[in-house]
């Protein structure tokens, strides 16, 4: 798995979170969003098609996790007043990366 994509203060800034109350919280989001990631393109994020020639995470893939990084950052609860659907740029950007097979 990658270890070091995403840093906490690159992942505060997409958040626009200035405090330090969930750093914890937020450095927790990094690797989980990476983990649902590759659960969702059925990959692993190792492999090379998610990294570039230099060994780093796609950017198409780092801007996905930052997506998914701030989804379960504002809806950390299970009751949703509101139905949540998948946000259409992270599933255009996922979609290169899907396995695809029968």
């Amino acid at each position: 798995m990658i270890t070091s994509s995403i840093t906490l203060d690159q992942a505060k800034s997409h958040l626009r979170v200035m405090h330090t109350i969930d750093d914890a919280y937020i450095a927790g989001l990094i690797p989980t969003a990476h983990r649902l990631i590759a659960d969702e393109i059925d990959r692993e994020l190792t492999e090379d098609i998610c990294l570039t020639p230099t060994g780093e995470l796609s950017e198409s893939l780092r801007h996905a996790a930052l997506l998914v990084i701030g989804d379960l950052y504002q809806n950390r609860e299970a009751q949703q007043t509101e139905q949540l659907h998948m946000n259409h740029a992270l599933e255009r950007l996922l979609n290169k990366y899907r396995k695809m097979g029968v």
